[in-house]
């Protein structure tokens, strides 16, 4: 506590503004101090490690409370970070570790840091592997290149089971990830700026001994040197996102996929070992290209290839980019188009029109005619946006 008061004095700007002090009625009590313990933490485990930190100063009720945190978020404002010196966060966030109660697992750890060393990532980080962690999320930024020894003991984490790995920002240094994560627990997995790595040939298949994966985002990820395929084989994935990243094959060995959204990368190839027959809902959304015109027809061809994989969709919808693309195709008159899906399930029809081009309805309808060819009684919403 001495710490803490001593930072207090020494910067009020460190004061989150969103905290306020305890509420007294007219008797001047103070009611909120009167909660349980289970319902002040439940409280303070909301709130930016800081910000919970802080009431410590409050009075003896609050002194200790802080020190049974099973939820720890650090956040600090990079302007203030910057301005204070990384050593001075550096021994805050020690000084937290070093006071917290042991008999308590640490189930959430949030690190939104930059400008910071590697050692301290580390050190926070193997105390949360080391004390049971669920959810962990890390966001560093592009101009840190983290070089992290508690990277592998993350991905064999046995407590995980929600885990968001991302670097930030234009250039993105990206981490080589092991050959497979052994994480059995894992239900949510979200990694930005990461490198696949090949098992042997070609193919890298990172996810397959994730045995409770249910979610899985993918955001600026590439294949590391001679890795050609991504293999995503995992037989309990229901819901799916690719964002963005480098051109490369993917093949789904997705038995119980329910919801898939690819957006950005127009070139990537997409390929299915398995129907996907539970498939409910597919977002293409690609991402707006100055050079997309004079590439309208391989794009859309390749597009076409995509809701052929995917034709087992109920609900599918478009993005004014992706639809304005085929629809530019449908204007080249020797554009050599590939046969269109075969939707045996398809229930709606979802496009959103680009109203800056301009296009009559005859051509939108001409478009949807051909997607629908074999999905006559398939709902279509037609929505248009500048």
């Amino acid at each position: 506590m001495a710490f803490w008061k001593e930072q207090l004095r020494a910067d009020h700007q460190w004061i989150n503004h969103s905290w306020v002090p305890p509420i007294k009625d007219h008797n001047n009590r103070d009611r909120i101090s009167e909660l349980p313990d289970s319902i002040l933490l439940h409280i303070l485990n909301f709130m930016n490690t800081e910000s919970a930190v802080q009431t410590c100063v409050l009075s003896k009720r609050w002194k200790d409370l802080c020190k049974r945190l099973i939820s720890l978020a650090y956040c600090p404002d990079p302007y203030l970070l910057k301005k204070r010196g990384v050593g001075r966060f550096m021994k805050f966030a020690t000084w937290v570790l070093s006071r917290r109660d042991d008999a308590y697992s640490l189930l959430n750890l949030t690190l939104h840091l930059c400008w910071t060393e590697p050692e301290l990532l580390d050190k926070v980080t193997k105390y949360a592997l080391l004390h049971d962690v669920r959810q962990l999320t890390m966001e560093l930024y592009s101009g840190f290149r983290p070089d992290l020894e508690s990277l592998p003991l993350i991905f064999c984490c046995h407590s995980l089971t929600s885990l968001k790995l991302c670097i930030n920002g234009m250039n993105y240094p990206l981490i080589i990830l092991p050959k497979s994560l052994h994480l059995p627990a894992l239900k949510s997995l979200h990694l930005q700026g990461f490198n696949f790595t090949a098992t042997g040939n070609d193919s890298a298949e990172p996810f397959s001994n994730c045995y409770v994966l249910n979610t899985l985002v993918l955001r600026f990820c590439s294949l590391h040197n001679d890795a050609r395929v991504l293999c995503i084989s995992n037989s309990t994935l229901s819901i799916l996102t690719i964002l963005e990243g480098q051109t490369y094959q993917i093949v789904l060995s997705t038995p119980n996929l329910s919801s898939f959204t690819i957006r950005g990368s127009s070139s990537l190839q997409l390929f299915s070992t398995c129907n996907l027959s539970f498939l409910g809902e597919v977002n293409i959304d690609v991402s707006w290209d100055g050079h997309w015109a004079e590439k309208s027809s391989i794009i859309s061809s390749n597009i076409v290839r995509w809701l052929v994989v995917l034709a087992y969709v109920k609900k599918l919808s478009f993005s004014r980019y992706a639809f304005q693309i085929i629809l530019h195709d449908f204007s080249n008159p020797i554009s050599m188009r590939p046969e269109p899906p075969s939707f045996v399930r398809l229930e709606s029809l979802k496009v959103i029109k680009l109203l800056s081009a301009n296009v009559s309805d005859e051509k939108v309808n001409t478009v949807v005619e051909y997607l629908l060819r074999d999905s006559p009684m398939a709902r279509v919403e037609i929505l248009g946006e500048y």
